[in-house]
């Protein structure tokens, strides 16, 4: 029987599930700077702008819980970076079909491998976090377009109704991956 040591407390949920915030701060950022994301160059721009927020956010409400640095920006953001770059690079910025979920797949991968090279000194389970994410971003962007959000607009990321599911999905995950892994205290 292990001994469970991840128990966040109401407070944890209540900011990682307010940290859906980010994705419209980061979406606006990238916005304001790069416009729509309709090429390779825009989209690495936006989605190091965009990751950075996300990162920022992310990290302020982790921090508490587990022992993850401020690496986890920097994470963050490259692994949005070069997730939007490639998957731009390679499919393109058409939003319509499932190009745009083989683009989040390919998006939320990286971000995935991208966290979890720092998650992975927290537990050793954690390389399922890299699954976790690619599938939260693309079930982000499918929950997006069936709310019916105009994409045509070429949003490095996904709206609000994505955002809320993506931090219902990996607060679940964290809880799960992490409520009995001996280095969290």
């Amino acid at each position: 029987m292990s001994q469970v040591l991840f128990n966040p407390s109401w407070r944890f949920w209540l900011f990682w599930g307010l940290a859906f915030l980010s994705f419209p701060i980061g979406g606006v950022l990238a916005s304001l700077i790069v416009g729509p994301i309709t090429t390779v160059v825009r989209a690495g721009i936006g989605g190091l702008l965009a990751g950075a927020a996300l990162g920022v956010i992310q990290w302020f409400v982790l921090k508490g819980q587990i022992p993850v640095s401020f690496w986890w920006i920097v994470a963050t953001s490259l692994g949005m970076a070069l997730g939007q770059a490639i998957s731009v690079a390679f499919l393109g910025s058409e939003v319509s079909g499932n190009v745009l979920l083989w683009r989040a797949a390919i998006t939320g991968l990286l971000i995935g491998v991208a966290q979890w090279i720092l998650l992975r000194q927290i537990a050793p389970q954690m390389w399922v976090w890299i699954v976790v994410i690619t599938l939260a971003w693309v079930v982000g962007w499918f929950i997006t377009r069936s709310a019916g959000v105009d994409l045509d607009q070429k949003w490095i990321v996904f709206g609000s109704t994505g955002a809320l599911s993506f931090q219902l999905l990996t607060g679940i995950a964290f809880y799960f991956l992490l409520r009995s892994s001996p280095g969290i205290q």
